[in-house]
This record gives structure tokens, sequence and C-alpha cells, in this order.
């Protein structure tokens, strides 16, 4: 058999593996120059900065999605809780406890949550 010429053993450009990290020193390195590192790092950024911009515009959505739908949501308690407390009342059952008590703590959850939109909403936050 014939052994291969040493010169056959460098990498080719952009190989990776053990012969590339051993010839290191023999593979000329290309140099960036600092205007397009610059350049580079700043599109790096702008690009950054219009993620951030849409991840939080996402998220304002998200948020306001997530609170119509709990507001909506303790609405339709607060209307079953006084509906049943009035026809237990009708027929005689115990109306206050669970009915009554029921749709009051979702009434002020419902007022609270409404009244944190609205405040949040006036700031500007």
């Amino acid at each position: 058999m014939r052994e291969a010429p040493a010169g056959d053993d460098e990498p080719l450009e952009g190989d990776i593996g053990p012969a590339a990290g051993a010839a290191a020193g023999t593979v000329a390195r290309h140099a960036v120059p600092v205007s397009e590192a610059a350049e580079a790092a700043q599109t790096l950024r702008r690009f950054d900065a219009e993620r951030e911009e849409r991840r939080r515009a996402t998220n304002a959505v998200a948020g306001r999605i997530a609170v119509a739908v709990a507001a909506l949501f303790l609405a339709f308690l607060t209307y079953d809780s006084a509906t049943t407390a009035v026809e237990a009342r009708s027929r005689g059952d115990a109306w206050i406890y669970p009915p009554a008590v029921v749709g009051g703590a979702c009434a002020v959850g419902l007022v609270a949550l409404l009244t944190w939109a609205w405040r949040r909403r006036r700031l500007g936050m």
C-alpha cells in the first residue's frame, strides 16, 4: 500500500473534527473587519429589539384575552349563583350559604378584576 502525502491531511474550509483542530495552525484564519463586526452586532441588536416588541405586543393581547375570559367566567358564576339562590328561596331551601355566598364572592372577584383592568388601562401599563 502506498501512504498518503502529508499535505492531504489538511482540512478543507468549514471542516470540523479532529483534523480541523490539529491543523488549526496551518489554516489561514479569516479576519472580519471591525466595521462589518459592528454592523453585524447592530443588526443583531435591532433584531432583538424587534423580537422583544413583538413579544410584548403578543403578551398584551394574551393578557387582554385572559382578563376577558376570567370576567366572563365570573359573570356567569355570579348569574348562576343568583339564579340558584332565587330558586332555593322560592322552594324554602337554604339559599344564603351555598348559592348567595358563592355569588357574592364571584361578584366581588368580578368587581376587583374589572377595577384592576380599568386602572391598569387608565395608567397606561
